[in-house]
């Protein structure tokens, strides 16, 4: 019997750390991050390279913090471990497709609000470069969002 998986996306659209929380019946990984507007871009570009085997692990950065955050594809299964410093690391594992696709689900859901909450799309005149949800960071999405699709 398969897992089932829950997701939960917060990003503070005035400072820009965010965190993602999958659980499932017998585990929760809370991901937390700084600097979405980088952070992000890369995670969903590095996820669709994991996905398409164009790589088979990749480190997230937790900036302003030197834990990090390494993800393994290992066939079917993505290994998540959690590194703190100065010790400690927490290894969590999950159905790969399983992982990505409630990635995408929540993350659709997250930027549908947005939209709806007349956030998104930004403003031409609003300097986007930093701002945690940029057109980087939604374009990297939808991107990683086909990817799953084909």
């Amino acid at each position: 019997m398969k897992n089932t998986l829950s997701c939960s996306v917060t990003i503070d659209l005035d400072g820009g750390d965010g965190e993602i929380i999958v659980s499932d019946r017998k585990q929760t990984l809370i991901i937390s991050f700084g600097l979405s507007a980088i952070t992000l871009r890369n995670f969903f570009s590095d996820l669709s390279a994991l996905y398409t085997y164009k790589k088979t692990k990749f480190k997230l950065e937790h900036y302003g913090s030197a834990d990090y955050y390494l993800f393994v594809r290992d066939s079917n299964i993505i290994r998540i471990e959690e590194v703190r410093k100065p010790g400690g690391r927490n290894i969590y594992k999950f159905n790969l497709m399983d992982f990505l696709l409630i990635l995408e689900k929540e993350f659709q859901r997250f930027f549908a609000k947005l939209r709806k909450d007349g956030v998104l799309p930004l403003n031409q005149d609003q300097d986007d470069f930093m701002y945690p949800v940029n057109k980087d960071v939604t374009n990297s999405f939808d991107s990683f969002s086909k990817n799953l699709k084909h």
